[in-house]
Formats: structure tokens, sequence, C-alpha cells
């Protein structure tokens, strides 16, 4: 025998034993009024019902192989098949075998019918923090990321993850992995990766105008996990966050989540209003956006910088900044940050590298004040100890031998292009319909539409031509503005755009004639 045959033959050995098992709990009683093929499909078809399977790995055992393993006839092993097939749970394959269906038939529901009905009858106890996140996502909803699916959606949150250098930062984990070995599969620190720490900072001083040392830097899972942190460790239950309105809606799921009260504080064209007197409580953090406001897109102001400073001073509160988009501003340099005009210790500051190499990296950073540091890295080591020391590791050569900031030069040169273009065809096609707000940072503009009596057939023509931007309407709390979507443009090529937007538009003009 050839060593191709024996592989073979191991190979197809180790698919049988794979395929037994999935049923070795099936148990047949010779004693019971059901007959034996009954209670072979039964079981066989609850086993389906209740398995994991897919039509790549769900090759059954020969009607041979099954009956000898469960000491039955053939004849009883093939009727019990021959009833899942009718009924859609098999197919055979001339000269392969027998394998589970795929997708199952909807018979099964009714297979797992009285189960459900008996969990409705007592339904699970959630706690009130579950019960209050405002997220109406239900089952197969979370099967995507919040981009959605591939194509060209306008989504705002996507950036051009094709432009991603992975060549260079698979070269650089190569390298780190060869120099540190098993040491990067221990667990790590739950402050971060020094080398990180130490590059973060450096970037943090040099190009946002912060004031840090590496030892304020807190590695983190992003920029919610970051607030997360922040409210954990100095808000209490029903204790008052401030958030911006229309503001960031994963802010306000963050605070919620940790049990504040959250109070949405209106926006002008210098950012958030500071309400000096008020007869409600005062807030214990402020969450902002000053550098980019989410997401209406203005600056704040260097006075109202100084006055929520001041506010937060007086009032014993923090302020966190999410340093939102700051390093893709098109008009001029990028603005240094509030944490920077900070003397009192009063500023948090987030950043993240979602925007700038790619999402599913899941790597930002708090700098915190001195005297938060350690709470908030104990807080950190018990939501998940540590973000991925490898990739904590490869980020931090990334950022030390000069490609991350050649990346983000190159990448808002690229947004720019992409941003004009956008801006252009938007312009020509869609005027008639939407007013295009053009921010000075960020990669996403405010479309308002012209008519509010549009938005309902806007949104069904959405939907059919396959674009997904986003409604305003789902960052306001308390806001009262006029209805408008907000489109991205950062991910998708000129071509893509124009065609993009030709569709739309095409689609918009035969139903608003």
């Amino acid at each position: 025998m050839n060593a191709k045959s024996r592989l073979g033959k191991k190979f197809n050995r180790k698919r049988r034993r794979r395929s037994i098992m999935a049923f070795e709990m099936i148990r047949l009683d010779r004693n019971a009024s059901e007959p034996l093929h009954q209670q072979l499909y039964r079981q066989i078809r609850d086993e389906l019902v209740s398995a994991s399977v897919n039509d790549s790995t769900s090759r059954l055992p020969s009607s041979r192989v099954l009956a000898a393993d469960l000491g039955i006839s053939r004849l009883t092993v093939n009727l019990a098949f021959s009833k899942l097939t009718t009924e859609g749970y098999l197919h055979a394959r001339i000269g392969s075998g027998t394998f589970v269906a795929q997708p199952l038939p909807e018979a099964y529901l009714s297979a797992r019918k009285p189960k459900l009905d008996r969990q409705l009858e007592h339904p699970v106890r959630l706690s009130n923090r579950v019960r209050d996140i405002p997220d109406k996502r239900v089952g197969r909803d979370f099967d995507l990321g919040i981009a959605g699916a591939p194509g060209v959606s306008f989504v705002p949150a996507v950036t051009a993850l094709d432009e991603f250098p992975i060549e260079i930062w698979e070269r650089l984990r190569a390298e780190v992995l060869a120099k540190k070995g098993a040491h990067l599969l221990q667990y790590a620190s739950s402050r971060g990766d020094p080398d990180l720490r130490k590059a973060i900072a450096a970037y943090s001083c040099d190009y946002r105008g912060a004031r840090c040392h590496p030892d304020q830097i807190i590695i983190t899972a992003g920029t919610q996990q970051a607030m997360m942190i922040a409210a954990t460790a100095l808000v209490n239950r029903g204790e008052v966050a401030w958030i911006e309105d229309p503001g960031f809606y994963q802010a306000r799921r963050a605070f919620l989540f940790a049990g504040a009260t959250v109070v949405p504080r209106p926006i002008d064209r210098e950012g958030i209003v500071i309400a000096h007197r008020s007869k409600q409580a005062p807030p214990k953090i402020i969450y902002v956006t000053p550098s980019h406001q989410f997401p209406l897109g203005m600056t704040m102001s260097l006075a109202r910088r100084a006055a929520l400073i001041d506010f937060a001073r007086e009032r014993d509160a923090y302020i966190f900044e999410d340093d939102h988009n700051s390093e893709f501003r098109f008009t001029g340099p990028p603005l240094p940050c509030l944490q920077g005009l900070d003397n009192s210790g009063r500023v948090i500051y987030a950043g993240t590298m979602s925007k700038i190499l790619y999402p599913s990296l899941r790597i930002g950073y708090l700098l915190a004040p001195e005297q938060l540091v350690d709470p908030m890295i104990k807080i950190r080591a018990v939501m998940d100890q540590h973000s991925p020391a490898i990739d904590q590791a490869t980020l931090a050569r990334f950022m030390t031998e000069g490609h991350f900031l050649s990346h983000i030069k190159r990448m808002r040169k690229l947004y720019s292009d992409r941003r004009d273009f956008f801006v252009e065809q938007f312009n020509s096609l869609l005027k008639k319909h939407f007013v295009l707000q053009i921010p000075e940072a960020g990669l996403h503009f405010v479309a308002w539409l012209r008519r509010k009596k549009d938005l309902p057939i806007i949104t069904r023509v959405c939907a059919d031509v396959g674009i997904r931007p986003s409604p305003l309407s789902s960052c306001f709390m308390k806001a009262e503005l006029q209805p408008a979507l907000t489109f991205g443009f950062a991910a998708w090529s000129r071509a893509q755009i124009r065609e993009g937007l030709m569709k739309f538009a095409s689609a918009l003009d035969a139903k608003l004639k």
C-alpha cells in the first residue's frame, strides 16, 4: 500500500470516528412499544437540532457501521435515514455518503417548541443593568460588527482597511515573537506593554499636545472599555454623568451600564453647553469629543475648553476626553488636546487605534491623572486582565520605527482626496434632496434633509439600494434637530463612491418625482 493510500485510510478512519462520536449518546430500548427505527430517527433528529453542524464536517457513519455499533440491522438504520432524508434533515451523495442538510428544515422549530414554551413560562430574570442598555439588537443582529456586511454602504464607522500595511505589520509581529518568544504567550501586565506605553506617551506629547509620562498610560481594549473603566472608577450607581446631545451612542450605553444617571447636555457652535447654575445634581464625569464633536463635527473653542476645565475643578468632577478622529483633520494642523490645557488633573484622555490602524486590533489607551492610575489599573485587571501581548509588542515596534506616523500621513492624504470627491459627487447628484455639512475633520458628513416629509421614503430607498448611512436621530437623547443622515466616505474608492451615490440618487429621484 502506498503512502497516499495509507494517508487516505487514516483520514477516513478519523472522519468516521468523528462522525460516530456525534451519536454516542443514542440509547435504543428494545422493550419499548416505539419501533427501533423510530427511536433511532427521533434521537438522530434531536441530535442534529441541538448540535452545531455544517455541511463540510457533518458526514454521518455508514448504515453498516452504525448498525454494527448499535447492534441492530442495517434495515433499521436505513429506515431511520430514509425518514430523515424525506424530511430534509439529511441528503445522500452517491459515492460519498450521507450528510447533514444545510440549512436544516423549518420542522426543527416544532421539535424545539415544547422546550421554548417551558422557558417562556419562567422567563429569565435579568438585572436592571442589562434591561437598561439602549440596544435593540437580537439574535443574528449580533453576527456582524457595527460596520455591517461588506459593500458600498457609506456606514460612518468604516475606514480603508485594504490600505493597511499588513506586510510590515506581519514582519514586525514575526520579529517580536522571535525575540521574546514564549514570554509573549504569558499573562501580561494590566497596565500594558512598557514599550507601547512609552511610544504612546511620546506620540501624545509630541503630536497631540498632551502632558504626561508613560506611567500615566493604561492600555485598554478600545475607547468603549476606557469609558467603562473611568465610569466604574468615579461614578456610584445613580450619580450623574453628562454626555453631549447629540452625541456618541456608545458613550450613553457605557455610562448607563456602569449605573450612572446619564444627563444629556446640548451642543452649540463652541461645543458642550455648561450649566453653571442648575438645581440638578452636579456631574461626576463629563464626556466630550472636543477635537471633532461626534456627530456634528464642530471643534470646541479654546474659551469653552478653559471654562469646562474650570467647571470640573469647581464641581469636583472629571472630564472624559474622547479624542475622536483628531488625526484626520483636513484644514490646518491637528489641534492640541484638552488634556494639555489641564493644570488640575481633571481630564482623562482616551485614544484608540481603531480608526488609525484597524478596529479588530482592539487596542486603545487611557491617559489618566496620576491619582486615578492605580484605581483604573485595578479595574482593568478585573475586567479582562490585559490586551493581547503579541499585538501590543507589535504595535510598539510599529510606532517606534516610524510606520505609525507614516501611515497616518498617507491615510490623511487618501481620505482628503476621497472626502473632496464625495462632496463633489454628492452635491452634483443629491443637492436637491440634502444640504451637505462639511466639517474640518472626521470621516463622515452630516446630510440634512431639505424636506422633513421625505425621511420615510429616503429611509426605504437606502434599504432598497443597499446603503446604510446612519440616521442622525440615533445620536439624540433630548435634542430636537432637523432630520439628517450621516454618510461615511473613507472606506471606498472614487469609482465606488460615484457608483454608490449615482445608484442612490437615481432611486431617490424615481421615488421623489
